[in-house]
């Protein structure tokens, strides 16, 4: 947007996001557009609650104000979540920090009506957590509320809230949900038996005798359990 292109021409690449982004909001108003900073959506289902905050609503879309070296895979996917929360197709990332404003567009095509088609396998999954937790249901049912192909990370600390963990479990790569089982999200769409391998061999060198896999590809999550192996070569 040529407003960006201005401040950064004005005021450089040297000021913090925050600063940009104070300066970015003075300059959308005094243009007469509708512009709304850390516009805060909240996450709910049931006792959960999650708070995310949008750097900028501009006209309805979302702008993501960064001051990094590049614009990342990482940044597009949290845009992208953003936008999905929002029920909104279009937003876009500004990197102030480069030596010329770098620019990223995120888009979707995806509807709240389509994320919430999903496809729930479990054939490979043996119940190990608690009586009063089905965890296929209660994924289920989040995905029901909230749809597909949201941040990973959201489910992760819903589902942990759900089983009673500290907060600061949503932070591990692995979780022990009892003393003999762990459990372990990712995000793979592809090369998934080299990583089901290698967690087979984590799984026989740990103290654990079962690993509960969920993994998200796009709207299909596979919940799979690994047994330990006294030999695996």
């Amino acid at each position: 947007m040529a407003l960006a292109f201005d401040l950064y021409n004005s005021i450089g690449n040297l000021w913090d996001e925050n600063d940009y982004k104070a300066k970015l909001l003075e300059r959308c108003l005094a243009s007469g557009l509708h512009a709304l900073p850390e516009v805060q959506v909240k996450v709910e289902f049931k006792d959960f609650c999650k708070p995310y905050f949008i750097d900028l609503l501009i006209e309805g879309a979302v702008y993501e104000l960064k001051t990094v070296e590049g614009i990342t895979s990482p940044n597009e996917s949290q845009t992208l979540n953003y936008l999905f929360l929002t029920n909104t197709q279009h937003g876009k990332i500004i990197n102030f920090r480069p030596d010329s404003l770098e620019r990223r567009f995120v888009s979707t095509s995806l509807t709240l009506d389509q994320r919430q088609s999903f496809f729930l396998k479990t054939d490979d999954w043996i119940e190990a957590q608690p009586a009063n937790l089905h965890l296929p249901d209660l994924l289920a049912e989040l995905l029901n509320e909230w749809g597909a192909y949201l941040n990973i990370q959201l489910y992760k600390e819903a589902v942990l809230f759900f089983m009673e963990h500290p907060s600061e479990d949503a932070n591990t790569r692995f979780c022990a949900t009892s003393p003999d089982t762990l459990l372990h999200f990712t995000g793979l769409s592809r090369k998934k038996a080299s990583y089901e391998k290698n967690l087979q061999k984590y799984l026989n060198a740990s103290e654990f005798e079962q690993i509960d896999w969920i993994n998200f590809d796009q709207n299909e999550i596979e919940l799979s359990s690994l047994r330990k192996k006294l030999f695996c070569h």
